[in-house]
């Protein structure tokens, strides 16, 4: 078969989760190729109803060197890795099939749903009247672009001790990457335990890389972003501050600017947040989000009108943000329009019912 597929995974103590994957990759696969990197529970045993294709690999803390294992392994024309945390569709399964007949391509970009209940999150969008299935596990998702899929034996490799990707050797290799409507879908953040857990272990691993000064992987503004984000997670703010400032001190990212200004609105630090989030807005005004942490910074400033216009800018660019209607409904309550926050409040909870703990009046 000139499109056949290799579904590469690398697993470890995944045996509440291991088999609603592989369930969904079974007839997608030509070959499943298994790398445990230590499983203590029933992990191999439930990945021997679908592959012989099972390996063992002594962990040393390295994603990549795992990754690179699992795909030496590979013997089919295609490569698509998955976590245990994830799946796919039927409907999408059947899509990627397809698209592997566009012979111009070395590797393909999918959609990553990354599942949450969390209110506030940057890029949100309710999952209410969403057409897959996976959807009904969580209120809502956020969706990034991720390099998957890739053709085998193109000299392609990961890299990276942590968040480990494909995407930097495809480049450099002048790999063809084309984009896809096709979604897979993650729910490892709805395991707060277990997500909190790895937040630490990478926050500690990404701290050890800046005091090594190891730069060869990832640049050091990057670590430090990177670290920025778990550090957030684990409630870590005024460190998360730190590691964000001198990330910028570096390089002036919107992705820098845009968290450290919603922090310094946490901290109620109003006009340096008001400071930092407009240069964002000079790099990308179109940013449902950032629109909605000006909203909030105007708001508490007392400048209603400003705030409306934000709020109301950020639901034209993500209608199913269910932040943003909420926050405009706060706005409407601090102006006496108590009807007209219903709205919006209403239509908050419809995207995301999380928010019925936070509205006050009947």
């Amino acid at each position: 078969m000139s499109n056949s597929i290799s579904v590469c995974m690398i697993v470890r103590d995944e045996e509440k989760l291991l088999e609603n994957c592989l369930n969904s990759v079974k007839n997608l696969a030509d070959e499943i190729i298994i790398v445990d990197t230590g499983s203590k529970d029933k992990t191999k045993d439930i990945a021997k109803k679908f592959t012989e294709n099972i390996f063992d690999f002594k962990w040393e803390g390295d994603f990549s060197k795992a990754r690179n294992f699992s795909i030496s392994k590979a013997s089919k024309d295609w490569i698509f890795y998955i976590d245990a945390d994830e799946s796919i569709s039927e409907k999408d399964c059947i899509k990627m099939k397809k698209l592997l007949a566009n012979n111009e391509a070395d590797a393909f970009l999918l959609n990553w749903r990354n599942y949450a209940n969390d209110m506030g999150i940057p890029g949100w969008q309710s999952g209410k009247d969403d057409e897959y299935e996976e959807s009904k596990k969580a209120n809502g998702f956020s969706v990034h672009k991720i390099l998957r899929l890739f053709k085998n034996k193109r000299g392609f490799f990961f890299e990276g001790k942590i968040h480990e990707t494909i995407s930097n050797s495809v480049k450099k290799m002048n790999g063809k990457i084309f984009d896809t409507d096709i979604i897979f879908h993650h729910f490892g953040a709805l395991d707060k335990d277990r997500l909190s857990s790895k937040r630490e272990s990478y926050a500690n691993a990404l701290k050890e890389r800046l005091d090594k000064k190891d730069f060869s992987e990832k640049t050091e503004d990057y670590i430090c972003f990177e670290l920025s984000s778990q550090l957030i997670n684990l409630n870590k703010i005024d460190e998360a501050i730190y590691y964000l400032e001198r990330a910028i001190e570096i390089k002036e990212e919107f992705n820098y600017l845009f968290v450290l200004g919603g922090l310094y609105t946490l901290k109620n630090e109003l006009d340096k947040a008001e400071r930092i989030l407009m240069k964002a807005n000079g790099i990308n005004p179109r940013d449902s989000s950032l629109n909605d942490n000006l909203g909030i910074i105007y708001s508490k400033k007392q400048e209603f009108n400003k705030a409306i216009r934000r709020f109301e800018k950020a639901i034209e660019l993500n209608p199913k943000s269910a932040d943003a209607n909420f926050n405009l409904g706060l706005t409407y309550i601090k102006l006496g329009k108590e009807s007209r926050a219903r709205l919006y409040f209403e239509k908050a909870i419809e995207l995301n019912p999380e928010y019925k703990k936070r509205v006050s009046f009947n």
